[in-house]
């Protein structure tokens, strides 16, 4: 995420903080390997929780691709533009 941060950035982090129980929404990338809380039960809960939020639909084989803020975002604005 570089620049300054759109609203996309800003619920993306909000929604991580909320599934990932985070004190306060992360102002700075989070990573899945550097983020403790970021199990792999975590990850299906975040997959199912944006696929909730923006009525989207990720395909089994993007899951593995969504390993950080950048990545979720990314890939959350490619199907929401679709």
């Amino acid at each position: 995420m570089k620049g300054a941060p759109t609203d996309l950035d800003v619920d993306v982090q909000t929604l991580l903080a909320r599934v990932l129980r985070l004190a306060e929404r992360p102002t700075a990338e989070l990573r899945r390997d550097e983020t403790a809380r970021w199990d792999s039960l975590k990850h299906v809960e975040i997959v199912f929780a944006l696929e909730d939020e923006y009525a989207v639909h990720f395909d089994e084989s993007e899951f593995a691709a969504m390993d950080s803020t950048s990545a979720i975002v990314a890939l959350l604005r490619r199907h929401l533009e679709a």
